[in-house]
């Protein structure tokens, strides 16, 4: 996978091959719609910060799926891991709505 937006019907329900999924939707989002078990929660303004402490030791080529409400909120935070060297990044199109439908939520 490059850097790319994918359906949620792209991804297995178990999310097989997936090295990390990133939730950057806001806590209310959260708490109104449901999480998805496993996937990592950051808030989008300090994703750069993330990856270049915590998370400096995730492979470049990871996959890594991020999700959002919507695809303006998980579109710019592909676009800073894709500007911090990574190189197998994806949003996913219609977000956790999306995922939820397909049943990974």
């Amino acid at each position: 996978m490059a850097n790319t937006r994918i359906t949620a019907a792209e991804l297995p329900t178990d999310l097989a091959g997936t090295d990390l999924l990133i939730d950057v939707r806001a806590p209310k989002g959260r708490a109104e719609n449901g999480e998805i078990a496993g996937a990592i929660i950051l808030p989008k303004p300090l994703v750069s910060q993330i990856f270049s402490g915590a998370f400096a030791s995730v492979p470049k080529d990871a996959r890594i799926v991020v999700f959002c409400g919507s695809v303006n909120g998980s579109g710019p935070v592909v676009e800073t891991l894709t500007g911090l060297g990574f190189t197998n990044v994806a949003d996913v199109d219609g977000g956790f709505a999306a995922l939820k439908e397909r049943g990974i939520a």
